[in-house]
């Protein structure tokens, strides 16, 4: 059921996360709704649903956000100078910046495959692949990208930490990747060794 309620007679309790974004605590004590404010949620609406589509959700806002990461670090890396040449030309960067560039592809790619087993129907194993792998790559990626920056990285006048901050938040909500983890592997534990290898070489659902 959804129900709209008077936020006057609710106790709100003003918070916000670390990215800055509003995370109220609303408690619902007592609260009466009133027969014309319920209706039904609708066909296949309920909290298993839900959290599904909000682990979907953040997996694809992390993955754009990674995309920005990566924006971010490729610029930054030419424009810092040590030694008398930009940062980004020396190996160990390098290998730094493909390896980001790498935890982004994967996180894209099994978004992508997420976001399009979504569109046809039940895609609780794709959603929590994504939401494994995006936490994982926000893991790795905002290190990295805050070594190559520096300490700018983190001041309020550089972008960067708009996107670091969000992806260590929304890596946590709606289950982080050792829950989903354990989702996972229940799903593939349940479908029995056989199998397994049809599981991971399946082509992902085409998009769009």
């Amino acid at each position: 059921m959804v129900a709209a309620v008077d936020p006057g007679c609710c106790e709100i309790s003003l918070g916000e996360n670390l990215a800055g974004e509003t995370r109220d605590d609303v408690t619902l004590d007592g609260v009466r709704a009133a027969g014309h404010e319920v209706a039904p949620a609708g066909g296949g609406v309920d909290e298993e649903r839900l959290r599904l589509r909000g682990a979907l959700t953040r997996s694809v806002l992390m993955a754009g956000a990674l995309d920005r990461v990566l924006e971010l670090s490729v610029s930054r890396a030419g424009e810092r100078h040590q030694f008398g040449r930009p940062i980004g030309r020396f190996q160990a960067v390098q290998q730094q910046l493909a390896t980001l560039a790498g935890e982004v592809a994967a996180a894209s790619a099994a978004t992508d495959a997420a976001v399009a087993a979504a569109e046809l129907g039940d895609a609780t194993f794709e959603v929590a692949a994504a939401k494994v792998r995006t936490g994982e790559a926000a893991g790795k990626a905002t290190a990295i990208a805050h070594q190559v920056h520096g300490a700018i990285g983190f001041t309020e006048r550089h972008p960067l930490h708009e996107s670091t901050r969000r992806l260590w938040v929304w890596r946590d909500e709606f289950g982080a990747e050792s829950e989903w983890a354990e989702r996972l592997g229940s799903i593939i534990g349940g479908c029995g060794p056989e199998n397994l290898w049809p599981i991971l070489t399946a082509p992902p659902p085409a998009l769009g």
